[in-house]
């Protein structure tokens, strides 16, 4: 699962300039474009790491890059809902939910969104779980030392 800088603030709401992106993970998650090629690297691109990329509403993106720096355009193809909602039913099962097939994509869109959120929030919870963890044992540590 991805995460972002860009999913840990703002709204609950799926931002209109959502992208989704094919991956390994299956999906990458980000809530612009910009977001998406600050966060990608140009050599994943290059080696097709990322077979698809579309909107909210399936209109599918074409990722590139100029040597460093990833770009990301709509291809001006007609959208593909279907593949969208595909993408992101593998995603929910991937994550160990049961997809519903009856969801129309906005509430698949809606879904994946959360589940990003949600997986975001968990993964800086355990940072910080961490980081609490690590100070506490250098002030007992410290504690020992100066004893």
């Amino acid at each position: 699962m991805s995460t972002t800088p860009e999913q840990s603030e703002g709204s609950t709401a799926v931002p209109d300039g959502a992208l989704f992106v094919a991956a390994d993970e299956p999906v990458l998650v980000f809530g612009s474009v910009a977001d998406a090629e600050m966060w990608l690297e140009a050599v994943d691109v290059e080696d097709g790491v990322y077979p698809a990329a579309f909107g909210r509403s399936g209109e599918p993106f074409r990722l590139t890059t100029d040597g460093s720096t990833v770009v990301i355009e709509r291809t001006g193809e007609p959208n593909r809902p279907d593949e969208l909602e595909a993408l992101l039913l593998r995603y929910i099962g991937a994550v160990g939910r049961h997809p519903d097939p009856s969801l129309g994509l906005d509430e698949l869109v809606a879904t994946v969104w959360a589940l990003q959120r949600k997986g975001q929030r968990r993964i800086e919870l355990h940072v910080w779980g961490c980081i609490a963890v690590l100070g506490a044992l250098a002030v007992g540590l410290a504690y020992l030392a100066f004893r």
